[in-house]
């Protein structure tokens, strides 16, 4: 019955919707998040990143809609645009686009104070940005928050002080947050500091006593590291000695996917190392991403193994077999895990799981249009 359910939705839906990812992205901007929504949060950041992207995909013709979406969100949220966190900073992509699209001084000047108060925000003494701002934590989410912002202004002006602080950041975090065993990176680590206000957010006791680092590997939290590890590498020269350097960090992080991966739906899992476990559920958000940053480094030739490739054809797939269902005016995401913090394997493996979400929903659109386009489908 889901089946015919699915097939009558398609039938229904207007002709520019070709594919089940144009379902998505039809249903994600017309019903669940028009930009006359959009909060300036690190939540709909990760569906502002995706509009920037269709802009950089589609034909002249198609521009305008994505430009206007853009507008509209940064319009209405300015007042609140602000970098006084990485989730603050996160939102500040789109106000680079459109400095850089359009022109317009207004937005660099708002791109301006968000770097100027990004530059105050909480440290370590090596200077590795805080993700919270009453206690010292190092989370691999501060990668994509702070890092779209760092590349977007990079593509505006060119300035390389951008590119040099994200990779700053990038070093720090990899350093307390890597696993050598994997090459994935564990969720956080915390500094203990004396003058701050430990466990702000998640579990109590999170930290390993003597390494300060969290005990898993989440799924979501290594894709948001995927994902703008491949932005970067679109937009930095690889004459850059950056390059090589991302290059290879994208590489590490990639080489036990395929092993890791789920052959029956496609998917990873909420706890990605622990896949055996009759307890953990697969998770799409994170299986989006991690096919993307896949599916970049094989058109980049950071990577060339069929074994990745077939990762991909899974997870397009087992994305669309398991992973959607109707909604009004297209399709909508499903098995995405809800907003976490960190704590041991319980805490992930009981987190709230839900449909839709804008960050689930904008990694679906990125993954299956860059899938699409690389295979020849559009």
């Amino acid at each position: 019955m889901r089946l015919i359910a699915v097939i009558l939705l398609f039938a229904s839906l207007n002709l520019n919707a070709q594919t089940w990812v144009d379902s998505v992205e039809t249903y994600s901007m017309q019903s669940y998040l028009p930009a006359s929504k959009y909060v300036w949060s690190w939540q709909h950041a990760a569906f502002l990143n995706t509009m920037v992207k269709r802009y950089g995909q589609v034909e002249e013709s198609e521009k305008q809609q994505y430009l206007d979406y853009v507008l509209k969100a940064m319009n209405k949220t300015k007042g609140a645009a602000n970098g006084k966190s990485p989730n603050g900073v996160a939102s500040g992509l789109g106000m680079a686009f459109l400095y850089e699209n359009t022109g317009d001084e207004f937005y660099k000047a708002k791109c301006d104070k968000i770097f100027e108060q990004y530059q105050k925000v909480r440290r370590t003494s090596e200077g590795a940005v805080s993700h919270l701002p009453l206690s010292t934590e190092l989370w691999d989410d501060t990668v994509f928050m702070i890092g779209q912002f760092f590349i977007a202004m990079y593509r505006a002006t060119g300035d390389e002080k951008y590119l040099n602080e994200f990779a700053l950041q990038l070093r720090l975090h990899r350093e307390k947050l890597r696993d050598e065993n994997t090459g994935l990176w564990y969720h956080g680590w915390d500094a203990n500091d004396k003058d701050g206000v430990p466990y702000f957010c998640g579990q109590m006791g999170w930290p390993n006593d003597s390494t300060r680092v969290s005990g898993e590997i989440w799924g979501r939290g290594n894709g948001w590291i995927y994902v703008t590890l491949s932005d970067a590498l679109e937009v930095i020269p690889r004459e850059n000695q950056l390059w090589d350097e991302f290059a290879g960090y994208l590489k590490e992080m990639l080489e036990h996917l395929p092993e890791l991966q789920d052959e029956k739906t496609g998917h990873w899992f909420q706890l990605p190392i622990r896949n055996d476990d009759p307890d953990n559920w697969i998770e799409s958000s994170s299986t989006a991403m991690f096919a993307y940053g896949i599916i970049t480094a094989l058109k980049l030739g950071i990577v060339d193994d069929r074994t990745f490739v077939r990762s991909t054809e899974l997870a397009y797939e087992g994305l669309r077999k398991y992973s959607t269902e109707p909604a009004k005016n297209g399709l909508t995401c499903t098995n995405v895990c809800i907003g976490t913090c960190i704590g041991d394997k319980d805490y992930y493996l009981k987190r709230g799981v839900q449909k839709g979400r804008s960050f689930g929903l904008g990694m679906f659109i990125q993954f299956g249009m860059r899938y699409e386009i690389e295979n020849g489908l559009r």
